[in-house]
């Protein structure tokens, strides 16, 4: 074999960097999905590893390009079809207030009643959505172009998926609440993996914000994804005590995937788009609402298979959450001080509905390991690796105190 033709074949043939970036990932997911036999190096020793792009191809998200549209570099391209599916359902749910609920009736009652079919091209589907929404042709046409211009101000690296797409979170799928579409940017295989919200006040005290540490610290070591809503004091904590030791986080935001809200968190949500993953149920099209916060909660609690309510108020955000936990079957847990406080009377209530009390980290851990969903997930090593805490942060045995949450 001469030159020419090894060169030729080795163009075919990535090392772990060029991978990563040909998946659009970071290397230690890569590495992952080597580890869990998603993807089988051609070579691999103490120093490198070798992909064949046509292995990488049964692991690429399709729905992206580096390619220039438009003559725009870093342009989200718009022409694959179940992206073009997509901006034909925002233009649609324009029309229901951005109601997923409403707008899958509307669709479902024309593809039964009226054979509607995503793929039948605008001049067969204008007629029929526009006359089923009582608007003018030129209405909907107007509102569709509308749509389809805010997806274009969306850059290379947001990853579109559908519901029933592999990529598509499978806990959030057989919930009644998972968004037809979701808007991604990072590691999209971290909603593969074993995941845990933490969240809670967005005027939390000192001394819960210091325990959320130790709890997303304790879970991360344990290799637990930690999720929360980038929301201002415990979603905060939760996202940045997950990078500082290490761990992956996921941020479900209640904002179109290129728009950051807190302002505050702005440099954040860039680092955890770097870091971690982002995901938004909303288009670029739609406006921030306030009502948009706790529509997200359900996402959140989808992708979760516990959700920990670290302090709240009895109007918080946080028990929207907790609703949606218990309505999806997930464990809720709440810290023993909570309950023991006269001023609130939430805690009561969702204990009463089957939520857990806990004042150990050790009783997190317990917790979590005779979930349906995680059963037996820690071990023996695990459990008594915890480390207890007394008020004074000195760390002591578990047969001396225990840090009461």
């Amino acid at each position: 074999m001469d030159r020419s033709e090894i060169v030729e074949i080795m163009k075919d043939v990535y090392t772990s960097s060029e991978a990563a970036e040909y998946l659009n990932i970071s290397t230690q997911c890569l590495h992952q999905l080597v580890h869990d036999k998603k993807i089988e190096p051609i070579k691999t020793n103490k120093s490198i590893m070798l992909f064949l792009k046509s292995d990488l191809d049964k692991c690429k998200v399709s729905n992206v390009s580096n390619v220039a549209v438009n003559e725009q570099v870093n342009q989200f391209n718009i022409n694959v079809p179940y992206v073009r599916d997509a901006i034909l359902y925002y233009t649609i749910q324009q029309y229901f207030n951005n109601n997923d609920k409403r707008t899958c009736e509307f669709i479902n009652q024309n593809k039964m009643f009226k054979n509607f079919n995503f793929r039948s091209g605008l001049q067969v589907n204008i007629p029929l959505l526009a006359g089923g929404l009582n608007v003018a042709d030129q209405d909907f046409y107007n509102m569709y172009q509308k749509v389809k211009a805010s997806f274009l101000t969306l850059t290379d690296d947001v990853i579109l998926v559908q519901k029933g797409d592999g990529i598509y979170s499978k806990l959030l799928e057989s919930t009644k609440d998972a968004s037809p579409f979701l808007f991604l940017k990072g590691d999209v295989y971290l909603l593969d993996e074993k995941s845990v919200c933490v969240v809670g006040s967005r005027n939390a005290s000192s001394e819960s914000m210091v325990k959320t540490e130790r709890i997303v610290k304790s879970l991360v070591k344990r290799n637990i994804v930690v999720n929360a809503g980038l929301a201002k004091e415990i979603d905060t904590a939760t996202h940045q005590s997950a990078l500082k030791y290490g761990g992956k986080t996921i941020a479900v935001i209640g904002t179109p995937i290129n728009q950051y809200y807190p302002k505050e968190n702005k440099e954040l949500q860039i680092e955890i788009e770097s870091k971690g993953l982002v995901v938004s149920q909303f288009p670029p099209c739609n406006s921030v609402n306030r009502w948009n916060f706790p529509i997200r909660n359900a996402t959140m609690s989808g992708i979760s298979l516990a959700t920990i309510i670290m302090e709240a108020k009895e109007t918080s955000e946080a028990l929207k959450q907790a609703d949606y936990a218990l309505k999806q079957g997930r464990d809720v847990l709440i810290p023993q001080s909570a309950l023991d406080n006269p001023l609130i009377k939430w805690p009561q209530k969702y204990v009463s509905r089957g939520a857990n009390s806990f004042k150990t980290l050790k009783d997190v851990l317990e917790i979590l390991n005779r979930s349906e969903l995680l059963r037996n997930i820690f071990s023996k090593s695990d459990m008594d690796g915890v480390k207890i805490y007394t008020a004074t942060n000195k760390i002591v045995s578990e047969s001396k105190t225990r840090l009461l949450f």
